[in-house]
């Protein structure tokens, strides 16, 4: 049974298409400051009256975040703004609750907690792949997008969490530029030294060129430094076999000259 003070739930109504409507859900009026819109603060603060109410009524926060959440998941910016605003000391339990009740928002829960800066980027990945592992990779992705700086780390982070989430942050970086992959894949593999031999075949997917078909796996010259470049970072990290480097270099047809620079150096 859905819980909420009438006059509340009516103030606090607004479709999807008019919210949606607005560009900006927050404003960034300098690094590291956080600013919702004008819309955005309204709904927050109506949301914050709705957490006193339910605080009245002796529902934990936790309790209050997923009932919000599951009525108004679109609203989750000024839902979590208001919650982490109120318990701030309560961040683990308020995004674990927004993610277990709307788990196809989780990146937009880890964005809101990553802008508010409610802890450490690396604590709020472990959280939030913990909470939801089939979203490692867009959780990953939200660090990235917001405060880069932290990648690696929070990628060791969230492998170490869930080391069957390597594949899937490797395979979502393959298009990025070389030196950035090459130090996801460390990352990667100095979290879990242990996962690397089932990711050959995503190393060697990932090294190949993007005109490759099944028939035609021979890198193209323009590929071929950058092949020798990853596979160099993932022999040196531990990640590939002796074995598993020639088979891969075999299927590409590299060089004994080349497999001779991707070992030695």
């Amino acid at each position: 049974m859905k819980v909420f003070p009438t006059l509340l739930a009516a103030s606090v109504f607004i479709t999807y298409a008019s919210y949606a409507a607005e560009s900006a859900v927050v404003e960034t009026t300098k690094p590291g400051v956080y600013v919702l819109d004008e819309e955005s603060q309204r709904l927050a603060d109506t949301y914050a009256r709705m957490l006193r109410y339910y605080e009245q009524r002796n529902f934990s926060s936790i309790r209050s975040v997923r009932v919000l959440m599951s009525n108004y998941p679109h609203h989750v910016e000024p839902i979590l703004y208001a919650a982490f605003e109120r318990y701030p000391r309560h961040y683990r339990h308020i995004i674990k609750a927004a993610i277990d009740a709307e788990p196809a928002f989780t990146r937009e829960v880890i964005s809101v907690a990553l802008n508010l800066r409610v802890a450490d980027p690396a604590e709020i990945v472990r959280i939030g792949v913990e909470t939801e592992p089939s979203y490692a990779e867009a959780i990953v992705g939200t660090v990235d997008e917001i405060d880069p700086e932290h990648l690696n780390e929070v990628i060791r982070v969230a492998v170490t969490t869930e080391p069957h989430t390597a594949d899937g942050i490797l395979r979502a970086n393959k298009e990025a530029e070389v030196g950035k992959l090459e130090s996801i894949i460390q990352a990667v593999l100095a979290a879990a030294p242990a996962v690397g031999g089932y990711l050959a075949d995503t190393i060697s997917d990932i090294i190949g060129s993007a005109d490759n078909t099944e028939t035609n796996e021979l890198l193209q010259d323009q590929d071929r430094e950058r092949a020798i470049k990853l596979l160099r970072s993932a022999y040196k990290a531990g990640g590939l076999t002796d074995e598993q480097l020639h088979a891969i270099a075999a299927r590409h047809e590299l060089s004994s000259q080349e497999l001779e620079v991707i070992t030695n150096q």
